[in-house]
């Protein structure tokens, strides 16, 4: 034979051969044309030719416009396939059932390479197979469950094989994996594995299922993890199970800690409770619950956190609560805020403290906080503040239970007068403190300053604790002091003596005016027809007019001004040097709506003055 001739027969062998080879490789497509559902009814397949072993099994709606169910055939038999696609069309859904009568080890097998399974959204695997033991289900490459695909394992049978060819790929962040174990309790896979939304149900059982899972390998789940009524999750991990999205709990108890080992679990999105649900620990390590996100995150606890575990607040975005929330053991404030309402109080019980780093404003409780159980507590530091700010409270040699919240309104505007020993108040916040009845509290009060507190003066001796008694703001001393004004510090009050049946207001005052080097004085230009000024018990006041503040020196200085509005917030700030003698400074003011403002003036030595005046419109 020629080499021409042997080429030209090579050639149509191998064309022969790719022919064999793409046929074997076709794709075989649910056409329902039975009517039973069935997988083993040849008429169910386009073509009347049920799947092979070398066949890429497709359910969609090319033949069926709704939704529809094909069950997989009973006893000890296996169906052996390439690979099975679930694809529905929208608003329909598709479900492939392994039955329970089947009970054959493996009773479904796929062997193609790259994604041996895929589930499209709407689609649903269910393995309800029979068999007690072996591995009913066999996936070669890849089991791809895409956003809105549901695999359901439902079946006492083993499922690690399944779990571990579970695909990272992008697009399957909500696809889910669920439990429904018809069992009492049953033993599952999670470390070192990757899940998409992962769930735990109790439905197959109509009652309690304990699930448990051990390892010291983190656990990956890329969007949530929910939690049926019904269901106990009992872990024993020394690592991380990170949560992206949402921890869901519909009821049951989720216990973060069965032994010895400490787990983290890291939420980054939302926390719901039912008011059934618990999250517990009953081992003797000390688990904890962290809130890392980067958007403001939910928490909506209305059943219970019990025994020592821990939480967590470590996101610039700070968490808010929906509910009322109580912890037993440790809060950590890291960073962020945690929001609060006089609804939704959180509240520490007896054995929980409280962690934070008091001399930064990275993170504090924004609303009322309530502590429980003090006895005899030589100190305890409630990080409270408002909007970006912490002004922290501390109790000294305390008993009884206390809620504290801090207020950024100005106190000389609150109805009272100063009583003896009170020159004047501090216009920056105040903070309200109410005790319960019983047991009979006792405290002494510590408030906190930062460098935008003024009022208390150049000389930390003359500040003084205030309380408003009766219409009546009343000296309750100073019994120590930190810091220095200007940076940071505190005020300690003398023991008090009795306390309302209502909160208690408490700020920060003076025993003497507290005037700086610099005086400011309005008898040097006529009122301005839009600005009027507030006495706020200084000797001397400001000079304003839109667009000049008038104020005399005794020295040369720099200073720092600073206009503030009725609730905190700093509208101008401006440093300047002054000469001594009459100054006049250009103000440059936005635009203000009609109220009261304050004009706060500091010195680099600490030394500070104040005053309030209303713009009219």
């Amino acid at each position: 034979m020629s080499s021409r001739k042997l080429l030209f027969h090579l050639q149509l062998q191998l064309l022969l051969a790719l022919l064999v080879y793409t046929s074997s490789l076709s794709q075989v497509r649910w056409d329902g044309e039975a009517g039973d559902g069935q997988w083993t009814t040849t008429r169910n397949w386009a073509g009347n030719i049920l799947p092979g072993i070398t066949d890429n099994v497709i359910l969609d709606n090319s033949f069926i416009t709704g939704s529809y169910t094909v069950t997989l055939p009973s006893g000890n038999n296996l169906v052996q396939i390439r690979s099975i696609t679930i694809t529905p069309g929208p608003d329909n859904k598709i479900d492939l059932i392994l039955p329970t009568t089947n009970v054959a080890t493996p009773a479904f097998k796929v062997s193609g390479a790259v994604y041996g399974m895929v589930i499209a959204n709407g689609g649903t695997f269910k393995n309800a197979s029979g068999a007690k033991n072996g591995i009913p289900v066999e996936i070669a490459d890849s089991l791809k469950i895409n956003n809105g695909g549901r695999y359901l394992q439902n079946s006492s049978s083993s499922h690690a094989s399944v779990v571990t060819v579970l695909s990272k790929a992008a697009g399957t962040e909500e696809g889910c994996f669920e439990f429904d174990i018809p069992a009492a309790s049953s033993t599952v896979s999670l470390s070192n594995r990757t899940y998409g939304k992962l769930i735990f149900s109790s439905n197959a059982m109509n009652g309690t299922v304990t699930y448990t899972a051990s390892g010291t390998n983190a656990v990956m789940i890329k969007s949530d993890l929910q939690l049926g009524s019904g269901v106990m999750l009992s872990l024993n991990f020394s690592d991380t199970l990170y949560i992206g999205r949402d921890l869901l709990q519909q009821g049951g108890t989720l216990n973060l800690g069965n032994a010895a080992r400490t787990l983290v679990t890291v939420v980054n999105r939302h926390l719901v409770q039912a008011a059934t649900g618990s999250i517990a620990e009953t081992g003797t390590g000390f688990p904890e619950l962290l809130f890392g996100g980067n958007v403001n995150q939910q928490i909506n606890c209305k059943g219970i956190i019990k025994d020592s575990v821990a939480i967590i607040i470590n996101n610039m975005a700070g968490a808010t609560l929906a509910a009322p929330w109580s912890l037993p053991y440790k809060l950590n404030l890291v960073n962020g805020k945690v929001t609060t309402s006089v609804v939704n109080i959180l509240r520490l019980q007896a054995g929980c403290r409280i962690l934070v780093d008091s001399t930064t404003n990275n993170s504090f409780i924004d609303g009322p906080l309530r502590k429980e159980g003090l006895l005899n507590a030589a100190h305890f530091l409630f990080p409270v503040g408002k909007g970006s700010s912490l002004q922290w409270l501390e109790l000294k040699n305390a008993s009884g239970n206390f809620m504290v919240e801090f207020f950024d309104n100005n106190p000389q505007l609150t109805p009272g007068s100063l009583g003896p020993g009170i020159s004047q108040l501090s216009p920056n916040g105040y903070w309200t403190i109410k005790a319960d009845a019983s047991p009979l509290p006792a405290a002494s009060v510590e408030l906190s300053f930062n460098a935008l507190n003024i009022g208390i003066g150049p000389d930390l001796s003359t500040a003084r604790v205030s309380k408003l008694l009766n219409g009546v703001w009343m000296n309750y001393g100073n019994s120590a002091a930190t810091g220095s004004v200007g940076i940071r510090g505190s005020i300690v009050s003398g023991p008090v003596a009795s306390w309302s049946l209502v909160a208690d207001t408490f700020a920060l005052g003076n025993s003497v005016p507290a005037n700086g080097p610099l005086a400011l004085s309005n008898d040097m230009v006529p009122p301005n027809r839009n600005i009027r000024a507030v006495n706020g018990g200084l000797p001397q006041l400001v000079a304003v007019t839109d667009q000049t503040l008038i104020y005399r020196a005794f020295e040369k200085m720099q200073t720092k001004f600073f206009i503030v509005d009725n609730t905190g917030r700093i509208i101008k700030i401006m440093n300047t040097v002054i000469e001594k003698g009459i100054n006049r400074l250009a103000l440059e003011l936005p635009f203000l709506p009609a109220g009261i403002y304050s004009i706060q003036a500091f010195t680099p030595k600490g030394q500070s003055n104040s005053l309030r005046f209303v713009f009219l419109r």
